[in-house]
């Protein structure tokens, strides 16, 4: 069915003509007031909502690299043994303002000063960006009047909540890069010109840089572009041609920079390394190669052209590669998947949302997906139009809000890309009845119907999926064991060793102790071997086992728990969170009361 909107070059043109485009300055004044609002809003209470373990794994990482003489390339933390040394797979790019600005404040106020503060000046400055490119991407979209513009803009800028408070002071993780990232790549296909090419590479560069998470989006971008140059769309030719020579120009002088000469011939499945330069180089060496060779060849030509080359590239990785067709977790082991990874919510698909009874996040999510259906007519109309550009975008945002449904740890891509297409959808909602045609009017109807089917089926969720009742054991309790605010002078006494300790009390250990002394493991993928030996120590009633786990530590360390642990459930650990003793453990004395407590193992005697 033909669907004629206002989307259509001569009724923008009158829209435009009647009022008269926001300034993008105007636009990004307005955004980054609302979003810095929001930001604060989540800071007032020095706590972020989103704030987790990643933001304090970041921070070692960063102190690690002025702790160790700047050693660039270097991404051992030796505070965490497995007892291997574990090696992080965060990359430098998100390291370097962070370390800039504190060693630009360390002269004035000390180093140990300067890195907080570090912590709480970048993420804003990040936000500016992020708003920036928010104004890029919705100024062409702004067709009504002034108010009306405003009022979308700021209706956005607070649907997208989730992904602001990615930019609080003190979040230093990934994510808000990731998201800067994608964005730069959207506001490329919108530009859909030389030098918006030019931005989908940047863009997919940073994602390829900072980590790999954003590469099912990045993949789904470069499958538009080539579907675009095979049927031949208008443009696509230099857009995807820009994007491939930027990529393939700039692939190996970021990875020298970021990970090294080790680094880039290293085989690490969830970081930059060689399986992935290698995709990069090769595939964006195919695209620009047929891009430029095969412009005004038949479809067949181009599409073979295209996928034999970019084809052989992947088998070829998968050959030299095998280990990496595992994916990224590939280290995790079967003990360490069912007490950690299983347990942490983001794992999980949005269900997990309504069994929490957080039904307010998955309404907000049914209302992404109201303003994505909203949307879908005015960008089937630009498509149309040879704008292909806001179709890839629209595609990347959909699948964003997929992949939320079927994972939660995807929702910050989400709310940050699917309120980018709000003033597409009130398209149908602000066009007079007078404008409105016959077909229009069906078209509305449609929508309006599968917009009350997602409302009412997220409604009907509600009643269907019973909230669960939430049964905390052992190893639950191990994860949460941080002993917060407690002495933990008792190590300043004692020779530096490693420290066999449950996974939530390690940073907590790490941050407090002397240097020299390290932990078994921390609840990252990379550290699975640690956490497996944890697991074993704490929770198996084999000695044998038991003995086993801890035979390279020194010490062990547990803190008081307030509930009652089930000792079937994890003996050693039960008994330790009580306050008790165990054969083999000497209780080290502090010197003041805490829940803090440290034992020397007597391997020879210990049961």
């Amino acid at each position: 069915m033909q669907v004629e909107l206002s989307i259509n070059a001569s009724q923008t043109q009158e829209n435009c003509a009647k009022n008269k485009p926001l300034a993008t300055w105007r636009i990004f004044s307005v955004i980054y007031f609302a979003a810095l609002s929001i930001a604060l809003l989540d800071f007032a209470d020095a706590r972020s909502f989103l704030g987790d373990i990643d933001d304090r794994m970041r921070e070692l990482q960063i102190r690690q690299f002025f702790s160790a003489n700047g050693r660039w390339y270097d991404l051992t933390l030796p505070m965490i043994a497995m007892p291997e040394t574990y090696a992080s797979p965060w990359s430098r790019l998100i390291d370097l303002p962070y370390m800039t600005i504190a060693a630009i404040l360390a002269p004035l106020l000390g180093l140990e000063k300067s890195i907080p503060i570090s912590f709480d000046i970048w993420p804003p400055v990040m936000l500016s960006i992020f708003c920036l490119l928010v104004a890029a991407i919705f100024r062409p979209q702004l067709r009504v009047s002034r108010a009306l513009n405003y009022t979308i803009v700021v209706t956005s800028v607070f649907l997208m909540a989730l992904a602001v408070w990615e930019f609080v002071p003190g979040r230093i993780d990934h994510h808000n890069m990731q998201i800067i990232g994608l964005l730069i790549m959207m506001a490329g296909l919108q530009r859909w010109d030389r030098a918006g090419g030019i931005l989908v590479g940047a863009g997919t560069l940073i994602c390829f840089v900072v980590s790999l998470e954003g590469l099912p989006f990045v993949t789904l971008g470069f499958l538009g572009l080539v579907l675009c140059f095979v049927f031949d769309v208008r443009g696509t030719r230099q857009v995807l041609f820009a994007a491939a020579v930027t990529i393939l120009v700039l692939t190996l002088p970021a990875a020298f920079a970021f990970i090294g000469p080790s680094g880039i011939l290293s085989m690490q499945c969830d970081a930059v390394s060689a399986p992935y330069i290698l995709l990069a180089i090769g595939c964006s060496l195919s695209l620009a190669t047929g891009t430029a060779l095969l412009a005004k060849q038949t479809f067949n030509v181009k599409l073979i052209g295209l996928a034999l080359p970019t084809a052989f590239v992947a088998a070829a990785t998968a050959i030299l590669f095998p280990r990496c067709l595992s994916g990224p977790y590939w280290m995790i082991d079967p003990l360490s998947k069912a007490d950690w990874l299983d347990r942490v919510g983001q794992e999980h698909s949005f269900v997990y949302f309504l069994q929490q009874g957080q039904f307010f996040i998955v309404f907000m999510l049914a209302v992404l997906a109201c303003i994505a259906i909203m949307a879908l007519p005015a960008v089937i109309g630009g498509a149309r139009k040879q704008h292909a550009g806001i179709a890839i975008m629209f595609a990347i945002a959909v699948a964003s809000l997929v992949l939320t449904l079927l994972q939660t740890r995807n929702i910050r891509f989400a709310f940050a890309f699917i309120p980018l297409f709000l003033p597409l959808a009130l398209e149908l909602v602000t066009m007079s009845a007078a404008d409105a045609s016959g077909r229009l009017k069906q078209v509305r109807t449609l929508v309006a119907a599968a917009v009350i089917l997602v409302l009412g089926t997220t409604a009907a969720l509600r009643f269907i999926i019973p909230q669960q009742e939430s049964h905390y054991d052992a190893i639950d309790y191990m994860a949460y064991s941080d002993c917060a605010d407690q002495d933990f002078s008792v190590l300043s006494s004692q020779q530096p060793g490693r420290i066999a300790v449950p996974q939530g009390l390690a940073l907590p250990v790490v941050f407090a102790a002397p240097d020299g002394f390290s932990v078994a493991a921390v609840p990252f993928h990379r550290a699975s071997p640690g956490m497996k030996r944890m697991f074993e120590a704490f929770t198996s009633h084999a000695s044998e086992v038991r003995r086993s786990a801890l035979a390279p530590f020194d010490y062990v360390a547990v803190c008081r728990f307030p509930l009652s642990v089930d000792p079937r459930e994890a003996p050693l650990y039960a008994e330790l969170a009580r306050g008790g003793s165990w054969p083999g453990l000497q209780r080290i004395p502090s010197p003041s009361k805490t829940d803090f407590q440290l034992f020397r193992i007597d391997h020879s005697s210990l049961r």
